[in-house]
């Protein structure tokens, strides 16, 4: 079941939870954050959000393979590597606490620099075809 809504952010997928809390899947991927950071949250809000997501996940679906991934990096000087990196490895930290896995896509999508690959994107945010086939490869060895 595939709940992606473009733009949305760790507030709009924390209020959505309890939708699907009578739900049985054997597999939740998540993928949220980029968005919140564009809309000037703080790394704060998103860790805490995460933690959220994570913890609600766990009680309502304690079967279920927990799978969240790294935010990805860009090509945007507004949303620098430095701090996406910093805050993966807080998210990684999180997971770990929280019991659920990581899948960290840097090593899959950045450049020398940290910065998304080039032939990865649209536009220095959005995947290309090229790119949505690396994030398949990856969501498939886990």
């Amino acid at each position: 079941m595939n709940q992606g809504i473009s733009g949305d952010t760790t507030a709009g997928v924390l209020r959505r939870l309890s939708a699907f809390s009578q739900t049985r899947p054997d597999r939740i991927q998540v993928m949220v954050g980029i968005n919140d950071l564009r809309r000037g949250a703080t790394d704060a809000e998103v860790l805490t959000n995460l933690r959220q997501i994570m913890r609600q996940l766990r009680v309502n679906h304690p079967q279920a393979q927990i799978i969240v991934q790294s935010i990805l990096p860009t090509r945007l000087a507004s949303l620098p590597a430095t701090r996406i990196d910093r805050l993966n490895g807080q998210i990684a930290a999180i997971a770990q606490q929280e019991r659920v896995s990581f899948l960290d896509l840097q090593t899959s999508f950045a450049d020398g620099t940290g910065n998304l690959r080039p032939e990865l994107t649209t536009d220095g945010l959005h995947l290309s075809q090229s790119g949505y086939a690396v994030w398949q490869r990856a969501i498939g060895s886990m």
